[in-house]
């Protein structure tokens, strides 16, 4: 055999590809169970970071975590227009197409030590830069005062926009209101610059804009505000407890 002709090196080429990605095929059918699992692993601890059930550094092993998550959040199907939740099972919704999912969101509400609804953990995403931020933004019951926000997957450059996932930046946002003195919807705004807490708007509505990063900055105070906007059918129903 001529190892050195042109269909012999054309042959064995083609014969190399076809193990290659017949390997990978099978590898990736092998593990996509795993990768799911790793996908809802870090979806549910995202969910407890933004509620501030959990830290960054939280010694537990996940299945400590995941019964942690099960004794402490419950998950509901929000309908956007009506602001009711669980008119649609969590199982027909994960069956559903993206265009049918539309009219609906996958929240979360945290409950307490004692039982008691705590948080409403709602998903936010948007368009920073270079890519669509996905995170979790938690309020607490009155619907009103921010817990906490996660962004965990994004496309954002390192040392700029990807300094939304920074806790010293996140952490800002804890305590921030979304309604106004007037009970309007007003959200959080990322301000170019540095917060100056001696005005009382900027203390309440403001956080400090990711340096170097004014689209990203912008791009999240115009997503979150939209899809507070979006969310406003069910949080009503807690401003309207707390008022």
């Amino acid at each position: 055999m001529n190892t050195s002709s042109n269909g012999y090196v054309l042959t064995f080429a083609m014969g190399l590809c076809v193990v290659i990605s017949s390997a990978l095929a099978l590898t990736a059918s092998a593990l996509r169970d795993k990768q799911a699992a790793a996908e809802e692993a870090d979806r549910q601890k995202n969910v407890m970071l933004a509620a501030g059930l959990i830290g960054l550094d939280d010694p537990r092993q996940q299945s400590e975590l995941d019964d942690f998550y099960r004794q402490r959040v419950t998950e509901h199907v929000l309908e956007l227009a009506t602001g009711e939740i669980d008119k649609v099972s969590i199982e027909a919704w994960k069956k559903m197409r993206d265009s049918e999912r539309a009219p609906y969101r996958l929240i979360a509400i945290t409950r307490d030590a004692a039982g008691k609804d705590d948080t409403f953990v709602v998903p936010i995403s948007g368009p920073g830069l270079w890519s669509i931020l996905f995170g979790f933004l938690a309020l607490e019951s009155d619907g009103n005062r921010v817990r906490g926000i996660t962004f965990y997957k994004h496309g954002e450059t390192p040392g700029l926009g990807g300094e939304c996932e920074n806790p010293v930046w996140t952490s800002q946002w804890i305590g921030k209101r979304i309604l106004d003195d007037q009970g309007q919807l007003r959200s959080v705004t990322v301000k170019k610059n540095k917060v100056d807490p001696a005005i009382p708007v900027e203390k309440a509505h403001f956080v400090d804009g990711l340096s170097g990063s004014t689209i990203t900055s912008n791009g999240i105070t115009n997503f979150v505000k939209r899809d507070l906007t979006a969310y406003r059918p069910f949080l009503a129903k807690a401003w309207a407890r707390k008022g």
